[in-house]
């Protein structure tokens, strides 16, 4: 058996677990940006919402798996749309994967909307994230468009993805 948590990010211990899960990320990070992360990334990633979005709907949490924190998870609820969760990040250490924590981890996050009322599960994956489209993609996930979004100074293509729960 195996104990999942959620743990909201409140103080600049926990801030530096993020930040520690980012830095044990280089693959994800890579595509999207040439610097290095640090603690303001942290920051802007807790605080950062898009317009018409309330401060109530944003959720960035550490994860902790069996009492270690392996991972970061950041969801919007009701967003895009009523009933619908928008899963804007969600990593593990890197050196954890390829074991089955982060299905294990998504299939609680899953189960946790589901009992909310919940009806459906938004992701957008870069188009050459082929680690993530795999994840996502055996997670059952399918995908409804593509489209082009900022990262810092670039535009990548993102796969927005949806499953239905």
């Amino acid at each position: 058996m195996y104990r999942i948590k959620l743990i909201s990010v409140s103080n600049n211990e926990l801030k530096n677990e993020a930040l520690n899960i980012y830095l044990k990320n280089d693959y994800y990070f890579s595509k999207i940006s040439d610097a290095s992360q640090n603690i303001s990334n942290i920051e802007e990633d807790i605080e950062t919402i898009p317009d018409g979005v309330h401060k109530n709907q944003k959720n960035y949490k550490l994860i902790s798996f069996n009492d270690e924190i392996l991972g970061v998870v950041d969801y919007l609820t009701h967003y895009p749309e009523k009933n619908t969760v928008l899963i804007g990040l969600l990593i593990i250490k890197n050196n954890r994967q390829k074991e089955g924590i982060g299905t294990k981890i998504f299939r609680y996050l899953e189960n946790s909307f589901k009992n909310k009322n919940f009806l459906k599960i938004r992701i957008g994956v870069l188009v050459d994230n082929q680690i993530g489209l795999s994840f996502w993609k055996k997670q059952n996930f399918k995908e409804i468009e593509r489209k082009f979004l900022k990262f810092e100074k670039s535009e990548k293509e993102v796969i927005v993805m949806e499953k239905e729960i």
